[in-house]
């Protein structure tokens, strides 16, 4: 038997924006502009004898420098959940962009698992082009090439069991190496979108997110998360929802047990997907 992990989804920032400039082609949507909630989360994992994170956030002061200001620090967040940094096991990470790798040097102890297929991106070519410069800091790709070399890293080709009990996989889309990571949850699976669906409404009505690498995968990803969304027992959570904090019990200040249903989430009109 697998192991079972208990899920919590850490909310460490958030902050308000333009439809418009979070989903792309929405001025051709013939719906007015309006705000955009944005939650930033990471998510903590533990079993019986494993203290696992998905993503780690973003660094204070690197993502100032973005406009990206941190609400409470990933590690005073991890405190109220009983976790100290060195805890932590193993780290992985959904992709490489600066607010989910921001923080991989806070973790002495850490193995961590990235799609080869990212890892290859950022250190490619055409890894200093915008936007992937904006996104993928310099020093982070070096902290993860230096991580790297040392063997903290492994490298998923394709779909692969990380740790008993915690599958991951790219689905590429919104990065070269975007994974998705199903865990067995003490609730049943539950699988974490990260930001293949930075918002449930890209999967629920196919509204594609405003970045993207490659549009076709991210539609294709859309398709497996309704499929995962759909199968009996399979909780889906959206990367940046701020409905997951209305969703799931909050069992300390912004740290919500992704095992805990409150309230059914509201689901948005696929009927837009089919009149597009």
């Amino acid at each position: 038997m697998s192991e079972q992990f208990s899920v919590h989804a850490l909310r460490y920032a958030q902050s308000v924006g333009k439809r418009s400039s979070y989903f792309y082609g929405y001025h051709l949507s013939d719906q007015p502009d309006a705000e955009q909630h944005v939650d930033w989360y990471f998510w903590l994992l533990k079993s019986g004898n494993k203290t696992v994170l998905v993503d780690c956030g973003y660094d204070t002061d690197r993502a100032a420098r973005k406009g990206r200001y941190v609400g409470t620090n990933p590690l005073e967040l991890l405190s109220r959940m009983g976790v100290a940094a060195g805890d932590i096991d193993h780290v992985v990470i959904s992709h490489a962009h600066y607010d989910h790798v921001g923080n991989i040097g806070l973790f002495p102890n850490a193995e961590f698992t990235l799609a080869r297929s990212e890892f290859d991106w950022i250190t490619g070519p055409y890894a200093n082009r915008f936007p992937t410069c904006w996104v993928v800091e310099d020093e982070e790709r070096t902290m993860i090439q230096n991580f790297a070399r040392d063997g903290r890293f492994h490298f998923i080709d394709d779909r692969a069991e990380v740790l008993p009990g915690l599958m991951a996989w790219a689905v590429g889309g919104h990065t070269p190496g975007q994974m998705l990571v199903e865990i067995a949850a003490t609730s049943g699976q539950v699988v974490l979108a990260s930001d293949a669906a930075h918002f449930a409404e890209e999967y629920e009505t196919d509204r594609p997110f405003s970045m993207f690498h490659n549009l076709e995968d991210l539609f294709a990803g859309y398709e497996q998360l309704r499929d995962l969304n759909g199968r009996t027992g399979t909780v889906v959570v959206p990367g940046h929802d701020p409905r997951v904090s209305r969703t799931f019990a909050e069992v300390e200040k912004d740290c919500f047990d992704l095992t805990s249903v409150i309230a059914p989430p509201v689901v948005h009109n696929n009927l837009e997907r089919a009149s597009r």
